[in-house]
């Protein structure tokens, strides 16, 4: 089936972005005012609040509670946003959580983690396994948590269970990856190259994608499974809760995606794997909008409730 009409509108978004946001200028702050235009591809939520908190003394800023009208107060999303590490916050992707936290009726943690060149890794990933951690204080049950993001957050999605784990803490419920980073190395992935003419965030190369990884990498290795999970051991794979990887046709990140389903398959993980064909990289952003982006919002949520009982 061809793409939508109105799904045309994220790739004019994420060209706009492209077009003023070159991440080579090393100036953050610009970055990141002109990728929160993202948030103008979805649709307002309807019967969603929003609630401003302080998780813990170390956060580097708020975290924001999204709360349907109707959502079960037991059942809880975190949300991990997108950005290549380096930009997105609570504003890029509250309207998207929203939508997301409706379909699956559950409240969502936006966590707003630290960003590089600022604060490199771990530092995203331990401010989102924090919040994780301080759900659990809070007394939500591990299985009826969900952690969800979208392409450094959709790396974050795995990488949060996988750390918290590791530390010692129960599994969470589920995981939700969209459009998913899982390879920070950058350099095995065809999708990376493969569609120049068609992918909007790939037109101009890998500079951009090369800076990121650099930022977010300082100091560490990009190969290290907490940075990039499809480099983890079946043996710590298989701990790992459900996943719903969402992939995006016309997508960079559309290999690293299929990648991480295969390794998460192999090791024994349930794993459900939708590609939509000729969409952009996270077309979910286009939520109340596009057909496309409301089918997969809806899809996942069903899935979501007969994981977690919400």
């Amino acid at each position: 089936m061809a793409p939508s009409k109105e799904s045309e509108l994220l790739a004019n978004t994420w060209r706009t972005i492209t077009a003023n946001n070159p991440t080579t200028t090393d100036n953050p702050t610009l970055e990141r005012l002109v990728y929160d235009h993202i948030s103008t591809a979805s649709s307002e939520p309807t019967d969603v609040t929003y609630e401003d908190i302080s998780i813990d003394s170390n956060h580097r800023g708020p975290a924001k509670w999204v709360k349907p009208t109707k959502a079960s107060p037991s059942h809880v999303l975190l949300f991990c946003h997108g950005g290549g590490y380096s930009f997105g916050s609570l504003d890029s992707h509250r309207k998207m959580c929203g939508h997301f936290a409706k379909a699956c009726n559950s409240l969502a943690l936006m966590i707003d983690y630290r960003l590089t060149p600022e604060h490199p890794a771990p530092a995203a990933l331990d401010d989102c396994v924090s919040g994780y951690q301080w759900l659990l204080d809070q007394g939500f049950e591990a299985k009826k948590i969900v952690i969800i993001g979208d392409s450094c957050g959709g790396g974050l999605a795995t990488t949060v269970p996988l750390k918290a784990i590791r530390d010692g803490m129960p599994s969470p419920g589920a995981a939700v990856a969209l459009s998913p980073w899982t390879d920070v190395q950058c350099e095995t992935s065809p999708s990376l190259t493969s569609e120049p003419m068609h992918d909007v965030l790939g037109a101009k190369g890998m500079d951009g994608m090369y800076t990121i990884r650099d930022r977010y990498c300082k100091g560490s290795n990009p190969t290290d499974p907490i940075i990039s999970p499809v480099y983890a051991s079946d043996d710590e794979l298989k701990t790992l809760p459900p996943h719903w990887i969402s992939i995006a046709g016309y997508d960079m990140l559309r290999d690293d995606g299929t990648r991480m389903a295969e390794r998460l398959q192999k090791a024994g993980v349930e794993t459900v794997v939708k590609t939509a064909e000729g969409m952009q990289h996270v077309f979910e952003f286009m939520a109340g909008r596009a057909p496309e982006a409301d089918e997969s919002i809806k899809a996942i949520g069903e899935w979501v409730r007969k994981q977690i009982g919400s």
